[in-house]
C-alpha cells in the first residue's frame, strides 16, 4: 500500500514538472514567434528615443554699424570617454599625465581621484562616462591635446557633444530690456523684454534626432536618415544704441548711489520716429548692497507723476479757450480746497503770468485748473482723454503699466481729486507714457508709439521692418505747442531748471517733485519720486528723454536729482552726435563705406548683396582678411595668422574676433562697444591657452 502511495507522489511530481517545462518551453516558442519584433522595439524604445533638438535662437543686435549683439548664441560642449575603444596599453602609460591635466583643469578633483575613478571606468568597460558640460570652443581646444584625448575619438575615446547657450556679452547693460525667454514644456512660457516678445521670430524651428541613452539620464545623437535638422531663429536689429545705452545706466547708477535712492529709470527716444535708443532701469538690492536691473520701472511702474503732469494740464486749458499763457495770476503760496491745501513750499511769488506759473512749477496751477473746471470737471477729463494719455501705448514688449484718469463719474471722484490731478496725484502714468506726451510735443504735435526693434532679418533677408507708428497725429494745435514749448524752455532758461542749461545747445523740459503713496499709510512716510521730462536741442529736437528717481534721501527736487542725470546723457549724446556729423561730412568724400577686417566668406555675401566691387588680392588662400578702400574697389587682403602666435584682431568686429582668439585658445573679454581698437596681448606673441585677452572696443 505504501509502496502504492509512493509511486503515485512520484508520478505526480513527474508530470508537473513536465506540465512546467511543457509551459516554459511554450511561452518561449510564443515570445519567439509572436512577440519578438514587438520586444525588440521595445527594448529599443529604452535605449534609442526620437528627440527634440533645440534650434539656435537668432541673435539680438544693437542699433549701430558694429552690429553689437546683445544677446546670442555661442556653442556650448559636452564631453565624455568611450573606455570601450581605449587601447589598454595606451590607458595605462598615460593614465597619470591624463589625470594630471584633467586636475589643473578641473580643480574639483585631485588627480589621483581622477586617476583612481577612470581606472574604475576602464576595468568595467564603461562606454560613455561623463565628464564636464558647458565648456567653451578654446577649453575644447585645449581638452583635444590631453593625453589620450589627443589620439581622438576612436583612439582616445573623446566624445564631444555640442550644444547651444544664451549669453549676453554687456552683462546687465538694459537686461531686463532685452529680457528672456523660457519655454515651459505643456505650460504657459515665461516670455520678458524683447526675447520674450519676439520669440517666435527668435526660437526658429525645432529639430529631431535619434538619441541614444548612454548613461543615467544623458544621451548622445545618432546619426539617422529620418533626423530633421533645426532651423536656426530670426535675428532681431533694436533701436538701442550700446555706446547711448552705457552712458545712460552710468549717469543714473552714479546718481543713485549718490543719493541712495531705493530705484531710478531713464530713457532716451528719438523725437522724429519714437525709437527708443536706451533705457535704464537700476534698482537697490539690501542684501548684496548693489543697483542691477531687476525690473523694467520705465515700461511698467505706473505711479503719480507729480508735476511733470502739468504740461497735460494747462495743454487741455490752452487748447480748450480757458486761458493764455499771459494771464496774470496771483502766486500767494497758499491755494486752499475745501478743508485742504496746496503750497509752493513756503515761497511766495506774488503776481506773474500763467508762463511764469509753470517755470517756478508754482501749485498756483491747481487753482487756475479748479477756477475753469469746478463746474465741468468731465470736461478737463475729455481733455486729457483727447490726447490720448488715459490709455496704454501698446509696447511690443510685455507688462506695459495701465495708466490711471478718474472719470468725474467715479466714486472717488472728490472736491479735491481735480486740483490734485492737474499737478499730478490721483492719476497715474508710467515714465514712458509720459514722455511719451513730451515727444509729441517736441514732434510738433505727433504722438508717437515708443517702439525698441527696427527690423528683423534671417539671413540677408528682412523678415519685418518696423516703421514710425503715430497714435495721435495731433495732440493741438500749432498755436497751443508754440505756447508749450515756450514754457518748458523757459523752465530750463529761468526757471527750475536753471542749473542744468548746457553748453553749445538748448534743453526743454519739466521738472517734477512728488510724494509716493504707501498704500494704507498714504503719503505719510515723506518717499519721494523726483523726475525730469524733456527734450533737446530745442530747435529742431533730436532726442526726448525722461529721468525718474524713487526714495531720493539727500535730495528730493527733480532738478537737482534727475535734471543733473538727464544733462550728463545730453551733454554727451549731443556730442557723440556733433562728432558723428563731422565724420559724415568726411566720408562722403569716399566712394565706398567703411569695411572692417574679418570672415571673407561673410564680407564676399555682404558685397555681393548691396552691389560693391571687390579686389580680391588674398589668392583664396585664407578665410580672415583685412579690407582696404580703394579707388575703383575694395581690396581684400590677405590676414596672416601662424600657429601657437596671437593673431592681430584690431579692426575686427567683436565676433569674429571672439571667433578667432577662442579657436587660438585664447579667453576673451570685451571692454566697450563697436570694432576692436586694442588688444591687451600684442600680435605676434607665444600663446598660452587660456590666458585671458582684453579687446578695448571702440
Amino acid at each position: 500500500m505504501k509502496n502504492k502511495e509512493s509511486l503515485i507522489r512520484l508520478y505526480s511530481v513527474y508530470f508537473l514538472v513536465l506540465f512546467m517545462g511543457l509551459a516554459i518551453v511554450v511561452q518561449i516558442f510564443y515570445l519567439q514567434i509572436f512577440k519578438g519584433e514587438q520586444l525588440k522595439l521595445d527594448a529599443n524604445k529604452q535605449i534609442f528615443m526620437s528627440k527634440k533638438v533645440l534650434a539656435p535662437r537668432g541673435n539680438i543686435y544693437a542699433s549701430n554699424e558694429q552690429k553689437t549683439s546683445l544677446a546670442l548664441s555661442v556653442p556650448r560642449y559636452k564631453i565624455y570617454i568611450d573606455f570601450k575603444v581605449i587601447d589598454s596599453l595606451l590607458f595605462f602609460d598615460n593614465i597619470q599625465s591624463l589625470s594630471d591635466s584633467l586636475s589643473s583643469f578641473f580643480n574639483y578633483r585631485s588627480s589621483e581621484k581622477w586617476k583612481k575613478l577612470f581606472i574604475e571606468e576602464k576595468l568595467n568597460e564603461s562606454q560613455f562616462f561623463f565628464v564636464e558640460r558647458g565648456l567653451r570652443n578654446d577649453q575644447i581646444e585645449r581638452l583635444k591635446n590631453f593625453p589620450i584625448f589627443n589620439q581622438g575619438k576612436f583612439k582616445g575615446g573623446c566624445i564631444i557633444l555640442k550644444s547651444n547657450q544664451r549669453v549676453k556679452p554687456y552683462g546687465m547693460l538694459a537686461n531686463r530690456t532685452v529680457g528672456y525667454a523660457v519655454e515651459n514644456e505643456g505650460k504657459k512660457p515665461i516670455l520678458v523684454g524683447i526675447e520674450g516678445a519676439f520669440n517666435e521670430y527668435l526660437k526658429g524651428r525645432n529639430g529631431q534626432m535619434i538619441m541614444e541613452k548612454i548613461r543615467g539620464n544623458e544621451w548622445k545623437p545618432k546619426e539617422d536618415e529620418f533626423s530633421i535638422e533645426p532651423v536656426p531663429g530670426s535675428d532681431v536689429y533694436t533701436s538701442i544704441d550700446i555706446n547711448i545705452q552705457d552712458v545712460a545706466e552710468s549717469a543714473l547708477l552714479k546718481q543713485l548711489r549718490e543719493q541712495k535712492a531705493e530705484r531710478g529709470c531713464a530713457v532716451l527716444m528719438e523725437v522724429k520716429t519714437g525709437f527708443i535708443k536706451a533705457i535704464a532701469n537700476l534698482s537697490f538690492d539690501p542684501k548684496t548692497e548693489t543697483y542691477f536691473e531687476a525690473q523694467n520701472h520705465a515700461v511698467g511702474l505706473a505711479s503719480e507723476p507729480g508735476s511733470t503732469f502739468k504740461l497735460a494740464s494747462l495743454l487741455v486749458a490752452l487748447e480748450q479757450g480757458k486761458v493764455e499763457i499771459t494771464d496774470s495770476v496771483d502766486m500767494t503760496g497758499r491755494y486752499e480746497f475745501y478743508d485742504n491745501y496746496l503750497t509752493d513750499g513756503g515761497k511766495v511769488y506774488g503776481r506773474n503770468t500763467i508762463k511764469d506759473a509753470f517755470e517756478k512749477s508754482s501749485n498756483v496751477i491747481s487753482q487756475i485748473i479748479y477756477d475753469n473746471y469746478k463746474k465741468e470737471p468731465q470736461e478737463f477729463i475729455d481733455g486729457l482723454k483727447k490726447i490720448g494719455i488715459h490709455q496704454k501705448l501698446g509696447l511690443s514688449i510685455l507688462g506695459e503699466g495701465m495708466p490711471l484718469i478718474k472719470e468725474s463719474s467715479d466714486p472717488t471722484f472728490t472736491g479735491i481729486t481735480l486740483p490734485w490731478m492737474s499737478i499730478g496725484y490721483e492719476l497715474k502714468m508710467t515714465p514712458l507714457q509720459t514722455l511719451a506726451l513730451y515727444n509729441a510735443v517736441a514732434n510738433e504735435g505727433a504722438l508717437l508709439q515708443p517702439q525698441f526693434v527696427k527690423y528683423i532679418k534671417k539671413g540677408s533677408e528682412v523678415q519685418k521692418e518696423y516703421k514710425p507708428r503715430i497714435l495721435n497725429s495731433s495732440i493741438c494745435s500749432k498755436a497751443t505747442l508754440r505756447d508749450l514749448k515756450a514754457m518748458l524752455e523757459g523752465v530750463v532758461e529761468r526757471g527750475t531748471a536753471k542749473n542744468i542749461k548746457a553748453r553749445g545747445f538748448k534743453i526743454a523740459g519739466k521738472t517734477g517733485t512728488s510724494k509716493i503713496a504707501q498704500g494704507s499709510k498714504g503719503y505719510g512716510d515723506n518717499k519721494y519720486q523726483a523726475s525730469f521730462c524733456g527734450y533737446f536741442p530745442t530747435k529742431d529736437p533730436m532726442y526726448s528723454c525722461i529721468v525718474v528717481v524713487q526714495g531720493p534721501t539727500k535730495n528730493i527736487f527733480g532738478s537737482v536729482v534727475s535734471g543733473t542725470v538727464f544733462k550728463e546723457i545730453a551733454d554727451k549724446v549731443y556730442a557723440q552726435e556733433f562728432q558723428k556729423e563731422n565724420i559724415v561730412l568726411k566720408d562722403t568724400l569716399n566712394r565706398y563705406p567703411y569695411s572692417r577686417s574679418g570672415d571673407k566668406k561673410s564680407f564676399l555675401i555682404a558685397s555681393k548683396n548691396m552691389g560693391i566691387p571687390v579686389e580680391d588680392l588674398t589668392a583664396n588662400s585664407n578665410e580672415w582678411i583685412t579690407t582696404k578702400t580703394g579707388k575703383d574697389a575694395i581690396k581684400l587682403i590677405y590676414k596672416k595668422t601662424q600657429k601657437g602666435l596671437v593673431p592681430n584682431v584690431v579692426g575686427m568686429g567683436l565676433i569674429d574676433a571672439t571667433y578667432m582668439l577662442e579657436k587660438f585658445g585664447l579667453f576673451v573679454q570685451p571692454v566697450g562697444s563697436g570694432i576692436v581698437r586694442d588688444q591687451s596681448i600684442k600680435a605676434g606673441l607665444r600663446i598660452n591657452k587660456g590666458q585671458k585677452i582684453v579687446l578695448q572696443l571702440g
